[in-house]
């Protein structure tokens, strides 16, 4: 009998081991927070280009980690860098100013799929870029946080296709930063145009999370902090004719300025 078992344990095993789903960050763990309870949320912003062949594994695996944690994490995918110039046959040219800044904002990536989680240099890194099979780990390190900052945003599009929206940030600590900040992104998606895949320069491929524009300065515009009271931020933007209201993301983000550059908070509006 012993001598079964040895035979039959091997093949046990590796049944067994064929059962594991592939890993791609646990997410978030514990109960659901309360309707009022402030949570932690977090940016990803991913860089990309729609003549790199590798790029379309890293989107759909962003797509992965916002179906793990909901609303609690928000993307901006950055037309920037060598792979990013359109091809003649394209509609759009995804490859914005405000996108070209951030890649020199945030620093030049060794390889792509890339993408900054929190704009944070995390322990063991030299630089802020990361590399797909990194994201889900830190972004699941950084949802875990307990949150300093509450950002409620409020807005709408009018007829005449001019957004306003209103940010109020309450710091509920003092910030450590001498001068924190805000920004805020537009972003469209589900927005079809040609891309390079393994299969192929595909025709309709659906680009998601696209950065539209900046309606602040790329790097941030000053928030002031006073103990006990709201800052608030009110903004307009006339919304180009090409854009889909429908697929917009108005994205505010509160964070760090200097060389310290962390994303304390971040909110989102769709329409």
């Amino acid at each position: 009998m012993k001598n079964l078992l040895t035979l039959l344990l091997p093949i046990f095993l590796f049944f067994a081991c064929d059962e594991i789903p592939p890993n791609v960050g646990m997410g978030t763990t514990g109960p659901e927070p309360e309707p009022n309870e402030v949570v932690q949320k977090v940016l990803i912003e991913e860089f990309t280009g729609v003549r790199c062949v590798n790029c379309p594994a890293g989107s759909e695996a962003i797509e992965q980690l916002i179906s793990i944690h909901g609303d609690r994490l928000f993307a901006v995918s950055i037309h920037a860098g060598q792979f990013s110039f359109p091809y003649n046959e394209s509609k759009y040219d995804f490859k914005v100013e405000d996108g070209v800044s951030l890649l020199s904002f945030l620093g030049e990536p060794q390889g792509f799929p890339t993408a900054v989680v929190s704009r944070r240099v995390f322990d063991g890194k030299t630089d802020m870029q990361l590399s797909k099979s990194e994201w889900a780990g830190f972004i699941d390190q950084e949802l875990a946080k307990e949150a300093t900052v509450k950002i409620d945003l409020a807005g709408e599009i009018n007829d005449g296709r001019v957004l306003s929206a209103t940010a109020t940030v309450d710091f509920l600590s003092p910030p450590s930063n001498a001068d924190p900040k805000i920004t805020l992104i537009i972003t469209e998606s589900n927005i079809k145009d040609y891309q390079e895949t393994p299969e192929g320069k595909m025709a309709d491929y659906k680009h998601k999370h696209v950065l539209r524009d900046v309606i602040t300065p790329f790097d941030g515009e000053s928030i002031s902090f006073t103990s006990g009271e709201s800052s608030v931020k009110e903004f307009t933007y006339n919304i180009p004719d090409e854009w889909n209201t429908a697929e917009l993301l108005l994205i505010a983000v509160i964070h760090n300025s200097g060389t310290d550059k962390e994303i304390l908070q971040v909110e989102a509006l769709d329409f």
